[in-house]
């Protein structure tokens, strides 16, 4: 074998190799170059937005000035028609947030409302030919907390009534001392909750509205209080009725020993109205489990 041949390839393997990585180098540092000049490139077609500028973020159905927003490059490629411009912001100024803002958060057109929801707004689409009327009662004894507004109850009433005979012919009736019956008769049929009020007889479901314009850190502190658990404890019930039922109420209202009995109907047709803050409600549900 002729050694000199070996030797003579080795060194034409070893620069044929060299270049290639040579060329690699070159290709990497192009590629690198190109990439890093495109993203310079994007990162100065920018687009300025609006956002919160507040420490501590801005609550709910507050009226957004100024001083609490302000303009933000935001880079083309991230940027989405619903999201607020900055040459709008006069369109934006004492606009109502729907709900709490975090501080740096890029404002969006779905995030602002022009009016200020008002409060019970229920009771401004109550029907003219419809009333409300309050009736205490006993939670425990009324499905405890499954009653929400929204729900349809039918109520019966129990009430002393002077005996009419020598003998009964109502089969609700009951004896009780010489000369007076129970009666047991259904007040409404069927009625529905609208809200419900709590020992300081403000709406429970305006309580719950109020924590949900909290920032998430400061909802959470307010549910473990003692005063939010006592606030969503209801001990009377709005119903909304017609003139009809209210005159009825108000007549077996004046009966002496009258006792009401709650029951509750099926939500086939009903829009609870807690069913829309489902998450509030689970983690209300979590927070009175603990107590316990």
């Amino acid at each position: 074998m002729d050694l000199s041949t070996v030797k003579s390839v080795s060194p034409n393997k070893k620069l044929f190799k060299k270049i290639l990585a040579l060329l690699f180098s070159i290709a990497v540092i192009v590629i690198s170059f190109v990439v890093l000049n495109n993203a310079n490139e994007a990162a100065k077609d920018t687009v300025e937005v609006l956002r919160i500028k507040q420490d501590g973020g801005v609550a709910a159905y507050v009226p957004l000035s100024e001083k609490m927003i302000e303009k933000y490059s935001l880079i083309r490629k991230e940027y989405t028609e619903d999201m607020i411009l900055a040459e709008d912001l006069e369109e934006v100024k004492d606009k109502f947030t729907k709900y709490y803002m975090r501080d740096k958060s890029i404002l969006y057109k779905d995030q602002l409302m022009a009016e200020k929801p008002q409060q019970n707004e229920w009771l401004y689409q109550l029907d003219d030919k419809h009333e409300v009327l309050t009736l205490p009662y006993n939670f425990l004894e009324a499905g405890g907390d499954i009653l929400m507004p929204g729900d349809r109850v039918r109520i019966r009433v129990s009430y002393e009534a002077e005996k009419t005979g020598t003998g009964s012919g109502n089969p609700n009736a009951g004896f009780l001392a010489s000369g007076t019956e129970v009666r047991t008769e259904i007040l409404f049929d069927s009625i529905e909750v609208r809200d419900m009020l709590n020992s300081r007889s403000h709406s429970i479901y305006e309580v719950y509205k109020e924590v949900l314009k909290l920032s998430e850190d400061k909802r959470q502190e307010v549910m473990k209080s003692e005063d939010f658990l006592r606030s969503i404890q209801p001990k009377s019930l709005l119903l909304e009725g017609s003139r009809e039922q209210i005159d009825k109420f108000a007549k077996y209202n004046g009966f002496e020993g009258k006792k009401y009995l709650i029951t509750i109907l099926s939500r086939k047709n009903s829009e609870v109205i807690l069913d829309q803050l489902p998450t509030l409600q689970n983690e209300v549900e979590s927070w009175l489990e603990t107590k316990d």
